[in-house]
């Protein structure tokens, strides 16, 4: 908790503006890689980085899917899966019966460590020009989510 917190503070106090690394990311649905630059789309953006074995990103991940259906047309969700196979991934959301939208797969975990995500569940917020504008580790709850949703549309303008 001490190491997170801190990781927290050193990113706040430096300012928080640089935008996700342009990794190449896996579409479970078609099999095709995608660029996290391609899926710019304007809006501004919320990315949650999360796995099926992870029972706090399993806690929060009906508030997030719930917030994508609310909020379509204003703000972009990816659920970025960390290091988990496409029948892992989509077997968990099945069975959950999640429909989520722009979901992708990081086989190799890559994008929590280059976010500076110490673990699961991460969630990043990005304003509609792809600067990062928070970020929150462990789990949202639709309170704390409604909020940063607000602080994010704020930033848009």
């Amino acid at each position: 908790l001490l190491w997170a917190a801190a990781g927290e503070a050193t990113w706040h106090l430096g300012g928080g503006t640089e935008g996700p690394p342009d990794l190449a990311l896996v579409d479970p649905a078609s099999g095709r890689t995608v660029r996290l630059s391609e899926l710019r789309d304007g809006r501004p953006t919320v990315i949650n980085l999360w796995a099926s074995w992870c029972g706090p990103c399993r806690a929060e991940m009906p508030v997030l899917a719930a917030a994508q259906q609310r909020e379509a047309g204003r703000v972009r969700f990816l659920f970025v899966n960390q290091g988990e196979s496409t029948s892992a991934a989509q077997a968990y959301l099945t069975d959950q019966d999640l429909a989520l939208q722009d979901v992708l797969l990081d086989p190799a975990a890559r994008l929590g460590p280059a976010m500076g995500s110490r673990g699961l569940p991460t969630t990043l917020f990005f304003d509609a020009r792809g600067r990062l504008v928070d970020r929150h580790m462990g789990v949202l709850t639709d309170v704390a989510l409604r909020a940063r949703l607000r602080h994010l549309a704020g930033a848009a303008g």
